[in-house]
């Protein structure tokens, strides 16, 4: 069985890295073929049902190094992906 590496976490913080990171992943692990989320697109529209933002989620911890705490799973946070890219540049800059 082969085993499954993690990508490191990030050393850079500009934003803009960010929505990249957040975009390949959203784009080709949750999203069907066809159907991509750009940064500013809602993600509730979009499709993105509470399954999918866990993976989110789970690859903002494993990628970026920390757990969004529950009081930080607001609108004005994780809304589109522009939103989550400017929270966890904030928080990365905060909590180095």
């Amino acid at each position: 069985m082969a085993s499954r590496t993690t990508p490191p976490v990030v050393e850079w913080l500009e934003p803009d890295a960010v929505i990249a990171a957040l975009s390949a992943f959203v784009n080709t692990e949750i999203m069907a073929r066809g159907r991509a989320v750009r940064p500013d697109d809602d993600l509730d529209a979009a499709g993105v049902d509470s399954m999918a933002f866990l993976k989110i989620l789970l690859f903002v911890e494993t990628r970026f190094g920390f757990w969004m705490p529950d009081e930080d799973l607001v609108e004005a946070n994780i809304g589109c992906l522009r939103a989550l890219a400017n929270y966890i540049w904030r928080r990365r800059r905060s909590h180095p």
